[in-house]
């Protein structure tokens, strides 16, 4: 038996260490995972840490229900592996869902099992997976070079979703209100930054930005519900609107104006349809996905490391959600350390 350590959401706004044993015989297939590091995904976590996230209303979900255990972005080492295990070896550096905890299992066969070469900064791997789910804003739009593209919310997925329609050739142009989040979307080369706030300051802000050209795309990256309303207004018309952030909470929109006469194409972009071919195409899944953006993080492509904000322990890491609660805090991207 191994004693490991797990993050749990026991009920809501609650976030405990639990410390159990683990069994270390596997089944076929299985293989037993140390985890050196977790990211904490901001958005989807504290969703499910304030118990705003939709599933919780779902009673056919069972995974958005207390006790809850979060995670699903890790680096760890392969310690040992079961019978008719090809994909890995034992001391393999891999990137996988497993949640946050110091020791687990997982089946093999596992798409989201990727090995990474052993010279990778392990900090930075775990951004890939963060960076593929803001990929799919990317994939879901049309647009030609130098189409401008609006993105709402520079948080972690927006942050990393403006970075790729910006290699994509778009004119990017982020609106955020908190500052620390203002501050390392210029440090990743988000050139064109508006404050958020008001719609109708925004839209004047913006369209002074793009000397009153404004947004063939507009990408709301929050999940705040009342952002859908403004990205559909700040569109101009036939223009697309992207829904990159998972919405918490209903939308009252007004159809006909913003969506009707408009011509808008309103365009949902969770991480599921990485593994829509009619979307996705040839991309290879998530998985596909995931590899494409370790090797923009690699070749230097795209920037994460002014995106980490703290490197934590697994104590330190029961009061993170707060941190991300907490709208001073200029808390981002947070790594749990758990050795």
């Amino acid at each position: 038996m191994i004693k490991r350590k797990v993050l749990c959401f026991p009920e809501k706004e609650k976030a405990i260490l639990v410390e159990e044993e683990l069994s270390e015989e596997l089944k076929e297939g299985e293989i037993l995972v140390k985890n050196l590091k977790t990211l904490i995904s901001p958005g989807t976590e504290l969703a499910l840490y304030t118990g705003t996230h939709v599933g919780f209303r779902d009673p056919n979900n069972l995974w958005a229900k207390y006790p809850h255990y979060p995670g699903y972005i890790s680096v760890g080492e392969v310690i040992k592996v079961g019978e008719r295990v090809t994909t890995v070896n034992e001391g393999d550096i891999i990137l996988s869902d497993l949640n946050h905890c110091s020791y687990g299992k997982l089946q093999s066969s596992n798409p989201l099992i990727i090995r990474l070469p052993s010279d990778s900064d392990l900090d930075t791997m775990l951004f890939s997976r963060m960076a593929a789910i803001s990929f799919t804003a990317v994939i879901s739009a049309e647009y030609t070079l130098g189409d401008n593209v609006a993105v709402l919310g520079l948080g972690l997925v927006g942050n990393l979703c403006s970075q790729l329609f910006k290699l994509s050739g778009t004119n990017v142009y982020g609106v955020e209100i908190k500052p620390s989040c203002i501050e390392k979307a210029r440090d990743v080369g988000i050139d064109h930054v508006v404050l958020g706030g008001e719609t109708r300051e925004v839209k004047e802000r913006l369209l002074k930005e793009t000397k009153g050209l404004g947004f063939d795309i507009v990408v709301e990256a929050t999940g705040v519900s009342e952002l859908v309303n403004q990205a559909l207004e700040l569109v101009k018309e036939g223009g697309q609107v992207i829904l990159l952030g998972s919405t918490r909470g209903d939308v009252n929109v007004d159809v006909y104006t913003y969506i009707h006469r408009k011509g808008i194409t309103v365009k949902g972009a969770h991480a599921n349809i990485l593994n829509f071919p009619k979307i996705a195409g040839r991309i290879g899944g998530t998985r596909g996905a995931i590899i494409k953006m370790i090797d923009l993080i690699n070749t230097g492509k795209l920037n994460v490391k002014p995106i980490i904000t703290h490197r934590i322990s697994p104590e330190l890491a029961i009061e993170a959600y707060q941190w991300l609660m907490d709208k001073k805090s200029d808390a981002l991207g947070i790594i749990i350390n758990w050795w």
